[in-house]
């Protein structure tokens, strides 16, 4: 049973980037709910591996369970691996489409340089000094309106 990789070598670092992000997201889940958990009384307070001796936990065995699951169906998703389970390769394909076209679309983009950023950012930061003291002289000015005519 091969799997096979939709549009392989397009949109790779779209994928990549959503594939870590989507990672950082379950491996948090992962751990909410194994600390959930462990604060919860325990099921089954004899629970033991036969195999290994250890005690069992049922916080971290459902955590990485989720996990597995959550990162599996991640990989599938992000970087379209066909499964031959039609609504998932159908949800897959759409998943590959969107993320390649996204990169396409950035790679189009004109990025400004250094200059034209550190330009602009000294632009918006003056307005917003300059709107911010026009808006303290106008508070200013109703506040004393308002006290000559009573109101405050």
């Amino acid at each position: 049973m091969g799997f096979e990789v939709y549009r392989k070598k397009q949109g790779v670092y779209a994928r990549y980037g959503l594939a870590i992000i989507l990672g950082f997201v379950v491996l948090f889940a992962s751990y909410s709910l194994y600390v959930t958990l462990i604060s919860l009384p325990e099921v089954y307070a004899g629970a033991r591996v036969p195999v290994l001796n250890v005690s069992f936990n049922w916080g971290f065995l459902s955590a990485v369970i989720l996990f597995v699951i959550c990162g599996a169906f991640v990989g599938i998703l992000v970087g379209g691996v066909q499964t031959k389970i039609g609504p998932l390769d159908t949800g897959a394909r759409k998943t590959v489409d969107f993320l390649i076209d996204t990169q396409a679309e950035l790679q189009k983009v004109s990025w400004p340089t250094k200059q034209e950023l550190s330009g602009s950012i000294i632009v918006v930061i003056i307005s917003v000094i300059v709107l911010s003291i026009y808006i303290f002289g106008v508070d200013a000015l109703m506040r004393q309106v308002m006290k000559l005519l009573g109101f405050l």
